[in-house]
């Protein structure tokens, strides 16, 4: 018999001890005290207590004495407030209070009086120059290249509106006097053919001797100006850059565009004569009036450059539509190089004439203008297309054309606003009973538009897309004729463009009575001037050749002969 030892008896309390520990702090959160299990069961045996008997004395628990656990302490206060804490520190400290509270009221008085007077000063000098231009003394001359274009007349109306003297361009002799009978005296319109660059010293000369004019035409006196009153060139605005539709190349594919005719004529009118123009200019914005030169003293807007191009092309660049983003990828690349001169001469030049010139792109959406053309359609736009270009860009063509989404054109009123702003730097009115408001706001509407403006409708979309990963934009530009190339394959007989007859080989002369075989060599060649573009592709002709029914009738007399 196993006899255990005190190390076991031990041994074992321990054990017992710890199971009894463990069992119970586990659910010790949960346990009620004892005096209140007592007090249940003295309730519980009170509440089904027989009548019969008589009821239990009340028994009270004495008190545990050292083992009684004491009730929790209560929460601490919240910490007071930063309003309680200052209402303190107030009462606390009278004289400081009193001290400080006569320094706000001293600093406001300063505030207010100070910016009362800086806006009198303002109102005073917006006052002056409202009234000398009131007084038909307007010295900032704004040149619009391309007046007679959709845009130039309500352009050039604002101009004059906001209190510069307009110069504007017009293509014909005839759109002088629409011009100018349309304003207040204060635009002066001079004959410059874009597509002629003969009329480009014509131009200047003209506009030599506009500056010398006293404004309005209309006033009495001598025409001439004195030096007192002279006329400076404040900004150069060019619409030529932004031709209207009937002033530019058919649409179609780079293989069918007249590189010997019709892009020269385009690229002349829309790319060369502006920037020639702007290059003749430049001496004359550089050099003003000396009271003019220190902008910042006076609050003269910066003298610009603003140059509108069509978002399309100069954003992205769309099919068949090469001619137009050729030119406007051409200029804004010369107009950024420009500008990019003008900044780092104006870091040297200490005449500060090259620091007060900025030059802005502006890129232009859909705008709604009076008389605009209607799109052709995409057999009209054929026409002159061979009978392998059809064949190879015909499909896509139509697809583009029928891709192109009919999107509500912006008013004109928001273009002109926008490069109206521009050249004013933003504050060509005011808008506001002070002046200095109208100062602020305007040089933060010219920070937000910066060296590049968009206007119009979709012209943000472009801006957008341009800065998308060229395989993306690619694909996106691909999904009309894609989804196209879905619809007819899905169709039982494929749509196809309807070509036109071969009417010169077929009512061709027929070869002399006496031979019978037809001559193999002459229909390849009269198949071979019919496919002959203005171009001179030789691929295009022995495609040509290749493609014509003739071709084929011809291969099989020449098997029919072996055979």
């Amino acid at each position: 018999m196993f006899v255990p030892s005190v190390e076991n008896i031990e041994a074992y309390l321990q054990y017992v001890e710890q199971a009894v520990v463990d069992s119970v702090s586990q659910v010790a959160p949960e346990m009620p005290s004892v005096r209140q299990v007592f007090e249940r069961f003295q309730d519980d045996v009170a509440r089904f207590w027989p009548q019969s008997l008589p009821q239990l004395p009340e028994i009270k628990l004495p008190n545990l004495g050292q083992f009684e656990v004491p009730p929790p302490p209560p929460p601490p206060p919240p910490p007071p407030s930063f309003i309680e804490r200052s209402a303190d520190w107030v009462v606390e400290h009278p004289w400081q209070t009193a001290g400080i509270g006569i320094g706000l009221v001293g600093a406001g008085l300063l505030v207010g009086y100070g910016s009362m007077r800086y806006a009198g000063a303002v109102s005073t000098r917006h006052y002056r120059t409202t009234a000398s231009i009131q007084d038909s003394e307007r010295r900032q001359v704004v040149v619009v290249l391309g007046g007679d274009t959709p845009y130039g007349l309500a352009l050039i109306q604002d101009l004059e509106k906001s209190g510069f003297i307009v110069i504007a361009s017009v293509a014909t002799p005839e759109a002088v006097e629409v011009v100018e009978q349309q304003s207040q005296g204060y635009v002066r319109a001079i004959v410059l053919d874009p597509s002629e660059p003969e009329t480009i010293p014509y131009f200047f000369r003209s506009l030599s001797s506009t500056m010398n004019r006293r404004f309005p035409l209309s006033a009495t006196g001598d025409p001439h100006s004195n030096p007192s009153t002279q006329i400076y060139l404040h900004s150069i605005i060019s619409l030529l850059t932004l031709p209207p539709s009937h002033l530019s190349p058919s649409p179609g594919p780079l293989e069918n565009l007249g590189m010997q005719d019709s892009y020269p004529a385009y690229l002349q009118a829309t790319h060369f004569t502006p920037l020639q123009v702007i290059q003749g200019l430049l001496p004359l914005l550089r050099t003003s009036p000396a009271r003019t030169r220190d902008a910042a003293t006076y609050n003269v807007p910066k003298r610009s450059i603003v140059v509108c191009l069509p978002a399309t092309d100069a954003r992205v660049g769309l099919p068949f539509a090469a001619a137009q983003a050729m030119s406007a990828a051409a200029t804004l690349r010369g107009v950024e190089v420009l500008r990019r001169e003008i900044r780092l001469s104006s870091l040297t030049d200490t005449t500060h004439a090259m620091k007060h010139i900025k030059v802005v792109t502006v890129d232009v959406g859909s705008i709604s203008v009076p008389g605009a053309d209607k799109q052709t359609s995409a057999e009209h736009s054929m026409i002159d297309w061979t009978v392998s270009e059809k064949a190879a860009y015909g499909s896509a063509f139509a697809s583009v054309l029928e891709g192109q989404s009919q999107r509500k054109p912006s008013n004109v009123s928001k273009f002109v606003n926008t490069v109206v702003d521009v050249v004013g730097g933003g504050r060509t009115g005011s808008r506001h009973r002070f002046a200095h408001v109208d100062l602020v706001l305007g040089r933060i509407r010219e920070f937000i538009h910066g060296d590049r403006v968009i206007v119009g409708a979709g012209a943000r979309t472009y801006a957008l897309a341009s800065n998308l990963p060229a395989l993306v934009l690619d694909a996106l530009l691909s999904l009309p004729a894609y989804l196209l190339s879905i619809r007819n394959a899905l169709l039982p007989v494929p749509p196809r463009l309807p070509h036109p007859p071969p009417a010169p080989l077929a009512t061709a002369a027929p070869p002399p009575a006496a031979s019978h075989k037809p001559q193999p060599e002459e229909t390849p060649v009269d198949s071979e001037n019919e496919a002959l573009s203005d171009t001179g592709s030789d691929a295009d002709v022995e495609s040509g050749a290749e493609g014509s029914g003739v071709g084929e009738s011809w291969i099989s007399l020449k098997k029919g002969e072996h055979a």
